[in-house]
């Protein structure tokens, strides 16, 4: 078995996904460096890094492998998600919410390691924490864009990326050259500066981090820079020109009540609601908590800016039992400005004993004083 005959067959049985084979060689000490400093980042928002995470070469995860097979699959389905005059929505990542799409990629996963074993070669599927985006970037699958994220040639970068260690003895691909040229399409779109240093993203100033990962506050400097984001910002994408004209993908459904939930209802849901929807779902593992759903709808509304959710965050402010939730729905509050709010949120100044939420309920009595 060539690696032209095993990238024959997994464009003729898996979609025609983008494809590249990877060397089994170390990363080098500078992206070493890169992935401790994104393990130290990352572990200040989420309990699932740590700072301390040992960053393991290609060759620790498998012994005796021999290469790399880097895929990516079709993520794109569309993007007419907002429909003109409708209630304000969010968006979250299919596979993040759709099982059938995450059951999907797994079978054309096994159909690859399938193929391998017939041929007499093990193929083991590697987990998520080891870094796709570099490999997928020496695999030749695609190069990174200066968002940061790869792009494969003709299919862009809504991609799904997997990396299948093999015994098998496969020629590797070479990296392939940068495609983005003097285009900064990414860079101008991004609202918080996190693209401003080319091929990079700064982590902390990215919108994905805060709304999936921080288990915090939002810092107030960036809550009115979210929009209507509540867990993944796909600016970048949206304004990459190699992600125009893309083919959507009919295989797997795209459940409009779960990828592009509205948002209103979401700042006050129950657990048995939360549970319903979003029950054993990957977005719930990232997310852990209602309460971080909450938060970032309730900014969500905040920045849509109409005043008839101002009964919902009112809501929030006195019946949420979480701080995190009452100080969000206050910003909100202030952001919107409505004077209708003014004597509601002095009240809850008065009842409220969180001290974090009384000092977002003063910038918000400031804010509507200063309209």
């Amino acid at each position: 078995m060539t690696a032209d005959e095993l990238k024959a067959f997994i464009r003729d049985n898996c979609g025609d996904p983008a494809i590249g084979i990877a060397p089994m060689d170390d990363f080098s000490p500078k992206e070493i460096r890169a992935m401790e400093e994104l393990n130290r980042k990352m572990a200040a928002y989420t309990p699932l890094m740590s700072a301390d995470m040992p960053v393991l070469n290609p060759a620790e995860f498998m012994d005796g492998a021999r290469a790399i097979i880097m895929v990516g699959y079709n993520a794109f389905f569309g993007r007419d998600h907002v429909p003109p005059g409708g209630p304000p929505r969010g968006e979250i990542v299919n596979a993040f919410v759709n099982q059938e799409c995450i059951d999907h990629n797994a079978a054309l996963n096994d159909t690859i390691i399938a193929f391998l074993a017939a041929h007499g070669f093990t193929g083991l599927l590697m987990p998520a924490g080891i870094p796709q985006k570099i490999l997928a970037a020496r695999s030749g699958l695609g190069r990174y864009g200066k968002n940061a994220l790869i792009q494969a040639p003709g299919k862009g970068s809504w991609l799904s990326l997997y990396a299948i260690f093999t015994d098998a003895p496969l020629e590797p691909d070479s990296p392939l050259d940068d495609a983005c040229g003097d285009c900064e399409c990414c860079r101008k779109a991004c609202p918080t500066g996190a693209l401003d240093v080319p091929y990079t993203c700064a982590v902390e100033r990215c919108l994905t981090t805060q709304a999936m990962y921080n288990k915090a506050a939002i810092p107030r400097e960036l809550r009115a820079k979210m929009g209507t984001c509540i867990a993944e910002c796909c600016i970048c994408l949206d304004a990459c020109p190699t992600n125009k004209n893309l083919a959507v993908n009919t295989a797997v459904s795209n459940p409009a009540h779960l990828v592009y939930p509205e948002i209103a209802p979401l700042v006050n849901m129950t657990d048995e609601q939360f549970e319903k929807m979003f029950g054993g779902t990957f977005f719930e593992f990232l997310i852990m908590e209602k309460k971080y759903l909450q938060r970032n709808a309730a900014i969500a509304l905040g920045n849509h800016g109409d005043p008839a959710h101002v009964p919902v965050l009112l809501e929030a402010l006195e019946t949420q039992a979480d701080e995190l939730v009452r100080g969000a729905a206050a910003w909100a509050l202030g952001r919107i400005g409505s004077p209708d709010a003014r004597p509601a949120l002095a009240d809850a100044l008065e009842r409220d004993p969180s001290e974090e939420v009384r000092a977002e309920i003063r910038c918000a009595l400031d804010a509507i004083e200063k309209r």
